[in-house]
């Protein structure tokens, strides 16, 4: 049947517009997923592609005005393409693994172990920050503490302590609901993912990703670490529906750790 990928919706044959939209129909759901996945590995080519050239030239011995042939926001935007709030900086180290370092700065994911912790700090120190100025904001309005001024304007700070000792507690109250919706996930997460890592060891050893390596003698460690980070992402991606890129450059890395560090 003929779907919408942006709405969501399927239609009845003979109509090729979404009435919803306007945009075009294609012919089910199953190709639209299917153009999804192939848009994705073709992006996630591409920021590989521009990456082993940005290494290149670090490695040529090329400084920061080599890169000025480079445009710096289509740079930005083809390595965040997914994710905005990353920004993509190449790494400088020289041992054998600096294409992961690079891959871990340009795409950082963040677990939801790591999550849960971030809104639990937060709100702790909302509910410290809105506890303190409600104290302090209720023994303004009991005259137990007077502040400096008189008349309108001691009513206005005392009204804006009290938004404000408010305003906190509801941030608290937001992010520990937020932290307890997340705690569950975190167990299935470490799951999903130890599952993927097997699933994958189980599928590919080190000398079948290193057989795909042309002139695999020829390169230098850089240069083989980045082409075999590459063919680990180009398989999870092909082989898994995995929509996220920084979870996928993750598990990259941890996969990569047990093939060549572990052993």
């Amino acid at each position: 049947m003929p779907y919408c990928p942006k709405c969501d919706m399927e239609f009845v044959d003979g109509i090729t517009t979404c009435s919803d939209c306007g945009g075009p129909l294609v012919a089910s759901k199953e190709e639209a997923d299917r153009l999804k996945r192939e848009e994705q590995l073709k992006r996630q080519k591409e920021q590989q592609n521009l990456t082993q050239e940005m290494l290149s030239m670090e490695m040529n011995g090329a400084d920061a005005d080599g890169f000025s042939g480079y445009d710096s926001e289509a740079f930005h935007t083809l390595a965040n393409s997914d994710d905005p709030d990353v920004s993509a900086k190449g790494s400088r180290s020289t041992d054998p693994a600096s294409a992961l370092s690079f891959k871990q700065q340009s795409t950082a994911y963040v677990d939801k172990g790591q999550k849960y912790e971030d809104l639990r700090s937060s709100a702790s120190a909302f509910l410290i920050v809105g506890g303190a100025v409600l104290i302090f904001s209720a023994l303004c309005w009991l005259q137990i503490v007077r502040l400096p001024m008189a008349g309108f304007s001691r009513y206005l700070i005392q009204t804006a302590l009290t938004a404000m000792g408010i305003f906190s507690m509801v941030v608290y109250i937001k992010s520990n609901r937020s932290a307890k919706d997340l705690l569950p996930q975190i167990e299935e997460e470490k799951q999903k993912t130890n599952d993927l890592i097997q699933w994958f060891l189980s599928e590919q050893s080190a000398q079948d990703i290193d057989r795909e390596i042309l002139d695999l003698d020829q390169l230098n460690d850089e240069e083989i670490s980045l082409k075999r980070f590459q063919i680990i992402q180009d398989y999870l991606i092909t082989h898994k529906d995995l929509p996220d890129p920084a979870y996928v450059d993750a598990l990259c890395e941890e996969i990569y750790t047990k093939l060549y560090e572990e052993n």
